[in-house]
């Protein structure tokens, strides 16, 4: 499923978690991404991950994500405090 309709899902967009070097099982993170320039975010449904036949000291948060090449912002927010913001920028 792409996230923003715009085709299938080309990238995985995700964040991982640590304290004290160790994963966050449980972390309230969400998730925003913009083209940069823009001004509207869009909210990205996170799920807690793991990579297939490694547990739990490979949780990860995110989604499958359509972009298209360019400059992205990503806002990450854990536990509705604590926030950072990422640049990325993706070639075709």
């Amino acid at each position: 499923m792409a996230v923003n309709g715009a085709g299938h899902p080309n990238h995985h967009l995700v964040v991982f978690i640590k304290k004290d070097g160790k994963p966050v099982e449980d972390a309230q993170v969400a998730m925003a991404y913009r083209e940069s320039g823009r001004k509207e975010w869009r909210e990205l449904p996170v799920a807690r991950m793991h990579v297939a036949g490694k547990g739990a000291e490979t949780t990860h948060y995110g989604n499958n994500v359509y972009l298209a090449p360019g400059k992205y912002e990503v806002r990450v927010t854990v536990a509705r405090v604590t926030s950072a913001t990422f640049h990325i920028s993706l070639d075709n």
